[in-house]
């Protein structure tokens, strides 16, 4: 028996830690169970009951039709930076510093890559339930007009994207950029839809207020300009938070997951209305930084994302098409 130990104890060295079973990341095991996933709503109140179509957000009752054919213009990784401030001293000098620091964008890129190729399968398959198809760039895409359309789109918002941040330290400070990068050659835009904190994301800056306070210049451009021009009835953003929690670590976490979705005042009056595009629902999942990638491990894993995106799409398809909140 004891030999027989030994034996089994050689082979398991011999086979190498990769070819072993993997413990989980974090992020894959809170997410495993998808009807577990805790998923928030993250848009604007005003609006919702209106009936003359005020507000920032629709009244999703006077969507007649309904949205059918909707378009997914973004998906992305974003990772809008984190921050540290240190002091020391001496009895004669103190000594302080600050950084700033983000996902190195080669990294970014292997990670939106992954994560798309376990989402948007998901994505597509909670919103046909609702009977809403959502369309990827080579589906609404279909003309060289649209294209030219797209890909020239200058967006309108009444708020500044944050593309760079500052860490305050004692006497210091450093400056360094955010990060948004879109899978390789899907044919997605980086859409701005609001700002995300330096080093984590919080519940009470987005789900209070919705998301972070109202913008109309945005939805407009979003829900009427581009929905509009390409054809369809509404467009989605979908983007990922992802972080660096420590610069001296290849460790990686999930922050956020948020899914938006705007269209067209049902109300409006035309072009001249400046209250002609709305949001018709955002859902958010939040991760409380859960980390997916480990440097110690070497373990890098997308599991269980598509359990969050399906998540996302039935709460916000089952808002648009039904009114309800679950």
């Amino acid at each position: 028996m004891k030999n027989l130990s030994i034996i089994l104890l050689g082979l398991l060295i011999s086979i190498g830690p990769g070819l072993m079973a993997q413990k989980p990341t974090p992020f894959a095991s809170k997410t495993a169970n998808a009807d577990k996933i805790s998923v928030k709503f993250d848009f604007p109140a005003e609006g919702r009951t209106s009936k003359k179509g005020g507000g920032y957000s629709a009244n999703v009752d006077l969507l007649d039709p309904k949205p059918k054919k909707v378009a997914l213009i973004s998906f992305y990784l974003y990772d809008p930076a984190c921050g540290k401030a240190s002091k020391s001293s001496t009895t004669t000098h103190v000594y302080s510093s600050a950084s700033v620091w983000t996902t190195p964008q080669a990294l970014a890129q292997t990670h939106i890559d992954g994560f798309y190729e376990k989402s948007l399968a998901p994505l597509v398959a909670g919103f046909k339930e609702y009977g809403i198809d959502l369309l990827t760039p080579d589906q609404y895409l279909d003309t060289q007009e649209k294209k030219d359309f797209f890909y020239g789109f200058n967006q309108e918002s009444g708020k500044k994207e944050k593309t760079t941040r500052t860490q305050i330290g004692y006497s210091v400070a450093a400056k360094g950029g955010t990060l948004k990068i879109c899978p390789y050659d899907e044919g997605y835009r980086p859409f701005f839809v609001t700002n995300e904190p330096l080093n984590e994301s919080m519940l009470a800056n987005f789900v209070n207020t919705g998301i972070g306070g109202a913008n109309r210049k945005m939805t407009s451009s979003l829900g009427y300009d581009l929905a509009k021009a390409i054809d369809v009835d509404a467009v989605v953003v979908c983007y990922i938070v992802t972080r660096k929690p420590k610069s001296n670590k290849e460790d990686y976490v999930v922050d956020a997951v948020s899914l938006f979705m705007f269209g067209p005042n049902p109300k409006s009056d035309g072009p001249d209305d400046k209250n002609r595009g709305q949001f018709y629902c955002g859902t958010r999942f939040f991760a409380k930084q859960l980390q997916f990638a480990n440097e110690k491990t070497g373990v890098t894993s997308y599991d269980n994302i598509g359990n969050v995106m399906t998540a996302l799409a039935k709460k916000n398809a089952n808002w648009v098409i039904n009114r309800a909140k679950k």
